[in-house]
């Protein structure tokens, strides 16, 4: 998962309460910036051999997986920053309805091949 997209925004709202001087944005960035770098700490992604994974949560635990001959399907989904910051997610779909979410990450384009290539 990469720090850009979190970093980026705190930034931007940060700039822009100073700019505009609007007194609610401030805290609100800084409420928000904690619960960002957690969600960051506490996930995790991986590609072995045999499967993608997706492993997200502090005290509840959510896993995804997927094996890689089950792979139909890998989607980019990039904004406008992340192309810029060179971030955004992957969509792996596989039979069936199952997929697994790989959200903001570095390189998209790359960890997709990656994940082609190895399927």
């Amino acid at each position: 998962m990469s720090k850009k997209p979190i970093l980026f925004w705190y930034l931007v709202l940060l700039i822009y309460s100073v700019l505009v001087s609007i007194e609610w944005i401030l805290p609100f960035s800084t409420f928000y910036l904690p619960f960002a770098l957690l969600a960051y700490f506490w996930s995790d992604f991986g590609v072995t051999g045999k499967r993608v994974f997706r492993k997200k949560g502090i005290i509840s635990r959510n896993v995804s997986e997927m094996n890689l001959s089950s792979i139909e399907s890998i989607n980019v989904v990039q904004g406008i920053i992340g192309r810029i910051l060179n971030y955004g997610s992957l969509e792996i779909s596989g039979r069936g309805t199952t997929a697994v979410y790989f959200s903001n990450i570095d390189d998209p384009a790359k960890v997709g091949k990656l994940i082609q290539n190895k399927s």
